[in-house]
């Protein structure tokens, strides 16, 4: 039976889903109750609230990109914690405010620390999730805020009803106590390895001038952001429109929030497999545009119906929407991840956020007017623009794939040379070998065992499965692994205090069938021959099952060079895995790199 709590099982993940529930029980406080105390307890206008809030927020996105650089040179998960520290006193000082001026200067801050640690919380989701698990993990604090800010809003409605000077003062303390219990949950979660150094200077030529000059990304970052203004119409738009041109009475407006509000927490996690990587990640972004066009006419329709037919017609459109709202959020993330370099993972999820805050800026009077001021045709002008949006997705991320460096003549998978002493794990001792995380200075280490293999390869007239160059000397190679080094999924193992093996486990590569439930994927197993017979490469892969086994993920997949005599396909078998897709990879002006996918299944 599948489970029914958003909570993940035991594990970095649920301490930080547990962070996340506490903050946005406060997101949801304040959102339902901030501005009536500012208005009707500190006596600003609605106007003076309005227009603060949007300056505040607008200046605040400048924030995203430089806070999400530095989650990139320190430990995200301190980082955030002390900035939410920050958001909590930053919260406090609203009990201080008296006039607008202190209003703005309350405001400002507090809009540049929440806007930056959204970047932060982004980097650091990518760190606890590893490149495979990062989507999935959004996935779940999507779920877990949703059903955070939905009991925020529920308590804010007693201070609400309530309405005196102490229970909206109550409500501001409560937003702050929620700020320090999840930085207090926060520092539970296991310190995270910063990404930048030595990533940066050996992969520096990933994107030069950082990621508001990375052109490509930014056009497919604007694409997820257009689409992303789907929030601004179900939160805005949607009961505006409910209540004027469909007639509904103003709780339909709640009935409509609770359908999209329940369905997040119910499909977020499930919806979200397939966008691990950008082509299958930029395909989901076309289908979520398509499916958000869908709901437009059902939407429109309800303006000419009864007011019964017109509530049920809302609601079918609502699911519809959310189910497009999900696919979107899952492809957004999955694009913003993959298309950043593995050493500023936090600058490129701090663009895209300074993108998507943009676009829902100018959405909110925009939309608005088109679809208020529009009526009927306004949402079928909304509907072709989300379709038309949707569709240029799978081109832009293929340019933007393009621009990467180039991979490397043969699949760098996990066609490492194999003795036939290694063939089966178990037949040595492998109690000595002890096996730590790399980070970005191992890069050099990786390369030196890449190129051990090499030379074995080459003495024994196998140049058709990694070639004759060594990959020291070849520039792809070198950034092939100051990436690897640095995306976190680095594991390297050692035999008294000598690195005679690596492991990289991330996302299936691309010339692979995709995955068709959540995995942990091999990317690349090699080992020292001078150390062959000693069950390092068993070691490796059993290390890979149970990384895979923490995660929570029941599927462990591996590719590798598929030579006529099978010899690494029988290593992986006698390893526990199923040979399952035969695969070739063309080369031009080469002969074809013929391949094996294998599983196994961890539990």
């Amino acid at each position: 039976m599948g489970r029914v709590s958003p909570l993940p099982p035991p594990g970095p993940l649920r301490t930080l889903a547990l962070a996340t529930l506490a903050n946005t029980v406060g997101t949801g406080l304040w959102l339902a109750g901030g501005a009536l105390y500012l208005t009707r307890d500190v006596g600003l206008s609605p106007t003076s609230v309005g227009a603060g809030l949007t300056v505040a927020g607008l200046v605040g996105l400048t924030a995203s990109v430089p806070l999400g650089g530095l989650a990139d040179r320190w430990d995200p998960r301190t980082l955030r914690a002390a900035l939410q520290v920050c958001q909590a006193f930053a919260a406090a000082a609203y009990l201080l405010v008296d006039s607008l001026a202190m209003f703005l200067v309350v405001a400002v801050p507090e809009a540049l620390l929440s806007a930056g640690n959204l970047a932060v919380r982004a980097a650091l989701v990518a760190a606890v999730g590893g490149p495979t698990g990062r989507v999935h993990a959004f996935a779940t604090l999507r779920a877990v805020a949703n059903l955070g800010t939905t009991a925020g809003t529920a308590l804010a409605g007693i201070a609400l009803a309530v309405d005196t000077h102490r229970a909206y003062q109550v409500l501001v303390v409560g937003n702050v106590a929620t700020y320090l219990l999840s930085a207090a949950l926060l520092l539970r979660v296991p310190r995270q390895a910063a990404r930048a150094g030595g990533a940066r200077r050996a992969a520096g030529s990933i994107r030069r001038g950082g990621p508001l000059r990375d052109g490509r990304f930014l056009a497919v970052s604007g694409t997820s952001a257009v689409l992303g203004t789907h929030l601004t119409v179900l939160t805005l738009v949607v009961p505006l429109w409910t209540v004027g041109q469909a007639g509904a009475p103003p709780p339909v407006v709640s009935a409509v929030l609770l359908v999209n509000t329940v369905l997040t927490v119910l499909l977020a996690v499930r919806l979200s497999g397939g966008a691990e990587t950008a082509a299958p990640a930029a395909r989901k972004l076309r289908r979520a545009g398509l499916v958000l066009a869908s709901a437009t006419p059902l939407y429109a329709a309800t303006a000419g119906l009864p007011v019964l037919p017109a509530v049920g017609v809302l609601l079918v459109a609502t699911a519809v929407w959310t189910v497009g709202d999900l696919w979107h959020a899952s492809a957004g993330a999955g694009l913003a991840y993959d298309l950043a370099p593995p050493h500023a993972i936090g600058a490129y999820q701090g663009a895209d956020g300074l993108v998507a805050g943009l676009a829902q800026a100018l959405g909110r009077g925009l939309l608005t007017l088109l679809v208020l001021g529009g009526g009927a045709v306004g949402w079928l002008v909304l509907g072709a623009l989300f379709a038309a949006v949707g569709l240029t997705a799978p081109a832009l991320a293929r340019r933007a794939v393009a621009s990467r460096p180039a991979p490397t003549g043969e699949p760098a998978a996990a066609g490492q040379p194999v003795a036939p002493v290694q063939q089966h794990g178990g037949m040595t001792d492998q109690r000595n070998i002890t096996i730590r995380p790399g980070g970005p200075d191992d890069a050099p280490t990786v390369l030196r065992l890449l190129d051990s293999a090499t030379a074995w390869l080459v003495e024994r007239g196998r140049t058709d499965q990694w070639g004759t160059t060594p990959a020291s000397a070849d520039p792809r190679r070198i950034d092939q692994a100051a990436a690897w080094a640095g995306a976190g999924g680095l594991h390297l193992a050692e035999i008294d205090g000598t690195v005679v093996g690596a492991l990289v486990v991330g996302a299936a590569t691309e010339y692979v069938p995709p995955p068709t439930e959540p995995e942990l994927y091999v990317n690349l197993l090699v080992t020292d021959r001078a150390y062959a017979g000693r069950g390092v490469g068993a070691r490796l892969l059993a290390h890979a099952a149970e990384l895979a086994r923490d995660r929570g993920v029941g599927l462990l997949r591996v590719d590798c060079f598929r030579s006529p005599d099978r010899a690494l396909v029988r290593f992986y078998e006698g390893c526990g895995f199923t040979a399952t897709d035969p695969f070739t990879v063309e080369r031009p002006g080469r002969a074809p790199w013929p391949g094996q996918v294998l599983a196994r299944r961890v539990g």
